[in-house]
């Protein structure tokens, strides 16, 4: 399986707030593929998440957006100070809900009242999900500790932080079967700071001695006269697989490799074996950091 990493919130005031909600929007798009694939399996129903939005706004009028009552629940995320916030919308929480009493072919809407605690418990499962899939994205950033806290039926009533304190919120749209609803995470624009990273990170955490190299435009940067571009590929793993096997796979289907996630990918050009490279993010983008250069036959 190849596992990618996007490293880094660059929340810096340098960069601005364009570039804080591409980073954001980027690493998150991949999480909401996960988390649907987790809750399908879970239910083993279809269920689909996408990214809808990323918005810087102050605390209030994220609160004002909020239907009541809902499922809002207050998260704690060690060793950070700052609370996390994650509203589910209760017209797509019931249908979840449902699934996992065994149900699911009634149509008619959901009940419009605040959870039972019967009902608290089962979402706190979904909440899990949504937490465990949020730990891996951010993972290589920081080893976040990611905990509920609380679950409150109206948000209002949750005073977490100043109405006009800067937050980011991420929203998602759930869907299952016919059912949509919206799920969204709220960070204090604070403590996506204390998770900015430097430019380049890679899989092992280490950071480069010297600034990356990037591959776009040698004019840029003054650097002489244009040279042809060549093509560069970059090998995560290979593996053998039996055409049977090819000929069945389907989405979400996993494909296991010998390749562990730390080792080094190999970097072709022109089809040719050239360097050993390490997995990264840079300025919010997929990169490589090259380790080692491929020894030829001919200089063995």
């Amino acid at each position: 399986m190849v596992h990618e990493t996007i490293r880094g919130f660059p929340c810096g005031e340098p960069l601005g707030r364009r570039q804080r909600l591409h980073s954001l929007r980027t690493l998150h798009t991949a999480m909401a593929d996960a988390f649907g694939e987790a809750v399908s399996t879970l239910l083993r129903s279809r269920v689909e998440m996408r990214l809808a939005n990323v918005d810087e706004l102050t605390y209030g009028e994220f609160v004002s957006q909020l239907e009541t009552p809902t499922c809002f629940n207050l998260l704690r995320a060690e060793p950070l100070e700052d609370r996390l916030m994650l509203d589910l919308e209760l017209s797509i929480l019931y249908p979840l809900i449902d699934r996992l009493l065994g149900g699911g072919d009634e149509d008619e809407p959901p009940p419009h009242r605040a959870l039972s605690d019967i009902e608290i418990s089962l979402a706190a499962r979904i909440t899990q999900l949504f937490l465990r899939e949020l730990h891996h994205a951010w993972e290589n950033i920081a080893d976040l500790k990611m905990e509920l806290l609380q679950v409150e039926s109206n948000p209002r009533l949750s005073r977490v932080l100043p109405s006009d304190e800067m937050v980011v919120v991420i929203g998602f749209v759930l869907t299952v079967d016919n059912r949509q609803g919206m799920v969204r995470l709220c960070l204090p624009c604070r403590m996506i700071e204390q998770l900015d990273t430097k430019p380049m990170t890679t899989e092992d955490g280490d950071h480069p001695s010297s600034a990356p190299v990037a591959f776009e435009n040698p004019d840029a940067g003054g650097l002489g006269p244009r040279s042809p571009l060549v093509e560069m590929e970059v090998t995560l793993a290979s593996t053998s697989i039996a055409a049977c096997d090819l000929q069945n796979l389907g989405v979400g289907d996993i494909i296991a490799t010998e390749t562990t996630i730390g080792e080094p990918t190999m970097v072709s050009i022109a089809d040719q074996p050239k360097f050993h490279a390490k997995l990264g993010s840079y300025q919010g983008r997929k990169a490589i950091r090259v380790t080692e250069v491929v020894q030829g036959p001919e200089e063995t």
